[in-house]
């Protein structure tokens, strides 16, 4: 038979890995899908409800691992603190790569670094190749002591989240680089006409404008980024003659002009892990009604990205010049989108349209 104090023991060792098990799949869960500044600040709040503590904050290393710089934080710990390379005790712990814990900072000599906290626990975020900075943990509620199971949870934190946030850096490099390659690709498809130079650019400004009004989250905004960039592609196939036409296009012509989203989704389907993307570029002409679309999707069938681009690209059209006629003012431009609304436009997004272009004054110039 177990004796009392071994099964009571036991029972807190198992409850200590459930723990931990528990808050590895919890964040194991969510961190894949969130940018560095949403990761940061899920390790901090999981930090303070998990270990129970009063300040926690994420700290980088800097290019030349010289200076800790302040990613999140909350708690009393200023998101401006910087700590240069001095030997004290974040830097011991992260040049072993161990968590440190001083449950008495006074007693320990260390109160001066840091005077408004009397513990402290810090604990290195590593990823598969490096040191990327710290998660320190401060004020235990009921002024606690740190104990082994504490640091065991931090750990844990600290594991997933290194990974997480080296994948993310890797990712944002990645995006930077398709970014600017797809930038150089639509720089040279609007050569062919000065009448279109630039409007690929201010459509994705417009965009991404309206899609924070909206509040759309930070991964849809980046995709709404790619699309709005993209959105224009097919016109690579579009012959010259009709994109700088300098009166009005006949039935045909505008046939032609027409078959550019489709072609642009035609462009882009090798890109397998763009379907969202795709289906923007491919349906931004729709119609809100479904009645004078392309495709004849209406309403919600159309996705919303498409819905976005759809205002983006139509405020930009009447507000540049274009052959076969001058720009309109602004209002003249809000006006018409106003009066397209329920129609060509879906009311929701006008009515963010609406919210971000009254601060917004459009440059003088022929596009």
């Amino acid at each position: 038979m177990t004796p009392p104090d071994d099964l009571s023991l036991t029972v807190q060792e198992l409850s200590n890995a459930y723990e931990e098990l528990s808050l590895l799949y919890r964040i194991s869960e969510v961190f894949s899908f969130l940018s560095i500044d949403e990761i940061c600040s899920r390790i901090t709040s999981e930090a303070i409800n998990t270990i129970g503590v009063k300040t926690a904050a994420v700290l980088f290393l800097d290019e030349k691992g010289e200076i800790l710089v302040t990613k999140t934080c909350r708690g009393k710990w200023s998101s401006e603190s910087v700590i240069h390379r001095d030997g004290g005790v974040l830097w011991r712990s992260i040049d072993a790569k161990r968590p440190a814990a001083f449950c008495n900072l006074s007693e320990s000599g260390h109160q001066q670094s840091f005077p408004e906290l009397g513990s402290l626990m810090v604990c290195p975020l590593v990823g598969k190749a490096k040191v990327i900075g710290a998660l320190v943990v401060a004020d235990k509620d009921n002024n606690e002591e740190f104990f082994s199971n504490d640091s065991k949870l931090l750990c844990a934190i600290t594991a997933q989240a290194g990974l997480a946030i080296e994948n993310a850096f890797l990712y944002g490099e990645l995006e930077s680089l398709l970014v600017g390659a797809i930038r150089s690709l639509v720089k040279a498809l609007e050569a062919s006409s000065h009448w279109t130079a630039g409007h690929t650019e201010r459509v994705t400004e417009y965009a991404v404008s309206i899609g924070r009004v909206m509040e759309l989250e930070a991964e849809m905004i980046e995709k709404l980024k790619i699309s709005a960039l993209l959105h224009d592609i097919g016109k690579i196939a579009t012959p010259k003659e009709i994109l700088n036409k300098e009166s009005g296009l006949e039935a045909h012509e505008w046939s032609e002009i027409k078959r550019h989203p489709g072609l642009g989704a035609e462009i882009l389907v090798e890109l397998k892990q763009f379907k969202e993307i795709i289906q923007s570029v491919k349906y931004h002409h729709e119609h809100w009604d479904g009645v004078k679309g392309i495709y004849g999707l209406k309403e919600k069938d159309i996705p919303l990205m498409a819905r976005i681009l759809a205002v983006a690209d139509a405020f930009d059209a009447l507000t540049s010049d274009r052959p076969y006629r001058r720009m309109k003012s602004k209002k003249e431009a809000v006006d018409e989108i106003v009066r397209c609304t329920g129609t060509q436009f879906d009311p929701t997004v006008v009515e963010a349209f609406l919210k971000w272009v009254d601060g917004f004054n459009p440059p003088h110039r022929v596009s």
